[in-house]
C-alpha cells in the first residue's frame, strides 16, 4: 500500500520535500514534468509553486490551484524509483 502525504514543503526550484505516513521522506522532483508546459504551465512560476500547493485533505494528492495534481502513488513510486528502492505498489 502507498503511503500518504504527511506534509509537504515546495521550494522554489520546483521540488518539494515529502514526508510520508510511514516516516519516510523523498524529495519530488517536478521540474522536468513542469517545465514541458501545457496544462502544467502555471506550475512554472515559483510563485504559483509555492504559494498555491495544498495536499489532498487525506494525503492522497499535491494540490495546485487550477485542478492542478499529482497522485501520492506516482510521487511515492518515482522517489523511489531514483534511489532505486522498491514502490509499495510492487512489492
Amino acid at each position: 500500500m502507498t503511503p500518504r502525504i504527511r506534509h509537504a514543503v515546495p521550494s522554489e526550484d520546483l521540488t518539494v520535500a515529502i514526508e510520508w505516513d510511514d516516516g519516510s521522506r523523498s524529495v519530488a522532483d517536478m521540474a522536468p514534468i513542469v517545465r514541458q508546459g501545457g496544462v502544467l504551465a502555471p506550475m512554472a512560476d515559483p510563485a504559483f509553486f509555492v504559494c498555491t500547493m495544498a495536499i489532498h485533505w487525506r494525503g492522497d494528492y499535491l494540490c495546485w490551484e487550477g485542478d492542478l495534481a499529482f497522485s501520492a502513488e506516482a510521487l511515492w513510486t518515482d522517489s523511489r524509483a531514483r534511489r532505486n528502492e522498491p514502490s509499495a505498489a510492487a512489492e
